[in-house]
């Protein structure tokens, strides 16, 4: 695909994008319904919402607005693990959290101080029979915890998992991960069998589970993984902006090394070329831009990645 060079909207503007996008389909007030097919998974998009309020002061005041009447939804433990693998967000997040808790019963960690604050009272989620709200239907009729979580990353598309993949995917203690998978277990849910030297779980019937969420929406990316290489592409383009030549180039090359492990958790082999320094920076926002354009409008497809013009 070939994209034109000329008035193309700035890998932030992209972000905004998507991020509005995700929250209209969890029932957020003002944005075109772009992202029908993909199913939303509330804490990671969060937690990127915070760091990025300064950039787009009414996409946070909807978001808080949805937090403080949607909060029990939401896990408190995925949220502080997150944290704890973005430690940059902590600032952002410290008003964010203790904006929700004062205005609800919510009790989110890392909370500071809050800003000053009225609902807007315009988010609705009087329904989950939504496709792309199938996660958060799963956890009204499950419950919000790691038992659920471990059936959702079964539903998102891998048919195998190890109770250290599992854990790293869902965003909980390996210790809870092996307990839950102990319990369903023993209720026939998953099946246990050894591959070499480790246990791997799949579901036993996963045609029936399905049946019983309901609906699902086609995309179902892990959203850790997307939201942590769109942070880090927004980021490199801001730093360009600032940067010589010759540190940019290292910055391009560092970052591309980061994203590798997430670009492979979104089943995406494409990478920019890296093969002349030069071109280190040109090549990866090439690569960016042509991402974050699918992603931002909801028409990414694995199969096909790039959006076509």
């Amino acid at each position: 695909m070939s994209t034109s060079r000329n008035q193309r909207s700035s890998l932030r503007e992209l972000e905004l994008e998507l991020l509005w996008g995700a929250w209209a389909e969890l029932g957020v007030s003002g944005w075109g319904r772009t992202h029908r097919s993909w199913i939303v998974d509330p804490e990671p998009l969060i937690l990127r919402t915070a760091e990025v309020a300064d950039f787009d002061p009414r996409l946070r005041d909807e978001a808080l607005d949805w937090c403080i009447h949607y909060w029990r939804y939401v896990s408190r433990v995925r949220l502080r693990g997150l944290l704890r693998n973005r430690p940059e967000a902590a600032a952002a997040w410290g008003w964010f959290a203790a904006t929700v808790n004062e205005h609800s019963t919510a009790r989110w960690p890392g909370a500071t101080d809050e800003i000053p604050y009225e609902t807007t009272n315009r988010s609705s989620l009087t329904s989950m029979k939504q496709p792309s709200r199938a996660w958060l239907r799963m956890r009204a009729a499950f419950g919000v915890g790691a038992r659920t979580e471990i059936l959702r990353y079964f539903l998102s598309g891998p048919s195998l998992g190890s109770t250290t993949i599992i854990s790293e995917w869902i965003g909980y203690a390996k210790s809870n991960v092996v307990n839950e998978c102990d319990s369903l277990e023993k209720a026939g849910i998953l099946r246990r069998r050894r591959i070499g030297n480790r246990f791997y779980y799949s579901l036993t019937r996963s045609e029936a589970l399905q049946d019983f969420v309901g609906e699902l929406g086609a995309h179902r990316p892990s959203w850790t993984a997307l939201l942590d290489v769109t942070a880090a592409l927004v980021a490199l383009e801001d730093a360009a902006e600032c940067l010589p030549p010759a540190v940019l180039m290292v910055e391009s090359h560092k970052t591309n090394g980061q994203l590798d492990v997430f670009l492979d958790q979104l089943s995406i082999e494409e990478r920019p070329d890296l093969s002349r320094s030069d071109e280190y920076w040109p090549n990866t926002r090439e690569f960016a831009y042509a991402y974050l354009s699918a992603w931002a409008s909801g028409e990414w497809d694995p199969a096909s990645p790039r959006r076509s013009e």
